[in-house]
């Protein structure tokens, strides 16, 4: 792990004011951020370039690569427009991408996954028929480095957020995607949408994978930029989050990508998890500090979502070694929430000397297999009570 990254999470907000003004009607730019992902970004960038909607615009935005990526980008020719920076996180990628961006609509899309072709062609038709609407997500299939299908509707098993709470309930209108996008795929035709205001449900955790999404750029110029206090992952929920409080979301009922799961390379990785449990707990206290009379849910939903957060970071906390800072976010998580059998489990573990706790740990996890029973985290997944 990484411990300078921890150290910019609890600051200030950094988010910059950029892509204004309402963009080239009927445009979408395409942003693709990338570092050392040549060897797959090729097949990523060709899902691009096969959408059945037009025009489109495709910027790579290189995050400092050591390998083939400028090599790769080339043999596509003027069809990308290329932009290298030196390596500075996934957020001020993003954001430059943005500001770079020309079209009235934009998507995000990561370096190793694949959209399907119908994919922008039916987002931009309900954005363009719900003038309301600041975004539109979709499920997706998730596929191991090998292409095999691991889960073929994997939205709501990958965000923890869609078992807290009832979509249906704030996604409260609906429709048929064959009802303003009559030239889609007929599978994808009888696929249900819903759309509704989710700034509320956000607080429960993310709801939207973000190369799923596409966004109108009148709304993302009232949220700005993706905040840099989170370097490295994080980003996404929180300005999601951001671009929801402007306007209407909507969830296209049918997988528009195929998203890589168990790979390497991937920001999800274990040696992430204490940043991303930072990332979702400063997140929460900003939108209570700034938007707390916005959020329509009940106060003992709020205070489990809290206690959860800092019970996850008390966890992490641990498990990296720091059973100082652990047990006073166990206890943050217990004055909140003290019916918690997770927290109580894990809570003596960091009160007991080291050489003790070690001991003590290696006999838990035989005993009752605690550490087995951990899920792996999303930046976007809540942390999950047993």
């Amino acid at each position: 792990m990484n411990n300078d990254r921890t150290k910019l999470l609890g600051g200030e907000p950094i988010i910059p004011k950029i892509c204004e003004g309402s963009g080239e009607p009927g445009l979408v730019s395409v942003l693709i951020p990338s570092y050392n992902r040549g060897y797959i970004l090729g097949k990523t960038i060709e899902s691009v370039l096969a959408q059945t909607y037009r025009p489109i615009e495709v910027i790579v935005v290189d995050d400092g690569s050591k390998d083939d990526t400028r090599a790769i980008i080339e043999r596509f020719g003027p069809a990308i427009r290329y932009i290298y920076q030196e390596n500075a996180g996934l957020a001020a990628a993003r954001n430059t991408g943005l500001a770079a961006a020309r079209g009235e609509f934009i998507a995000f899309q990561d370096s190793d996954d694949i959209w399907l072709p119908w994919k922008l062609q039916v987002q931009v038709a309900l954005l363009q028929c719900i003038p309301e609407l600041a975004l539109v997500w979709t499920d997706m299939t998730a596929v191991n480095p090998a292409g095999v299908v691991v889960s073929k509707s994997h939205l709501k098993t990958m965000y923890h957020t869609y078992q807290k709470i009832k979509a249906e309930d704030y996604l409260s209108n609906s429709g048929l995607v064959k009802e303003v996008c009559p030239g889609s795929p007929p599978d994808v035709a009888q696929a249900s949408f819903r759309y509704g205001d989710i700034f509320s449900p956000m607080f429960m955790g993310n709801l939207v994978h973000p190369p799923t999404a596409l966004l109108r750029r009148k709304h993302l110029c009232r949220t700005g930029g993706l905040d840099l206090t989170f370097a490295w992952t994080c980003e996404d929920y929180e300005f999601f989050w951001r671009v929801s409080r402007e306007g209407l979301g909507a969830l296209v009922e049918a997988p528009s990508m195929l998203y890589r799961v168990d790979a390497e390379d991937q920001l999800t990785k274990p040696d992430l998890h204490l940043y991303i449990a930072r990332g979702n707990l400063v997140a929460l206290q900003r939108c209570l500090e700034q938007d707390g009379d916005r959020i329509k849910l009940p106060q003992h939903m709020i205070r489990r979502q809290m206690a959860e957060a800092y019970g996850w970071v008390a966890e992490e906390e641990l498990l990296s070694g720091d059973r100082q800072r652990a047990a006073g976010y166990f206890w943050k998580s217990l004055r909140l929430n003290p019916a918690q059998k997770r927290v109580l489990t894990l809570f003596p573990f960091s009160l007991v000397p080291q050489r003790l706790f070690r001991l003590a740990w290696s006999l838990k996890q035989r005993l009752s297999g605690i550490l087995s029973s951990r899920v792996p985290v999303a930046a976007y997944k809540q942390w999950p009570q047993s």
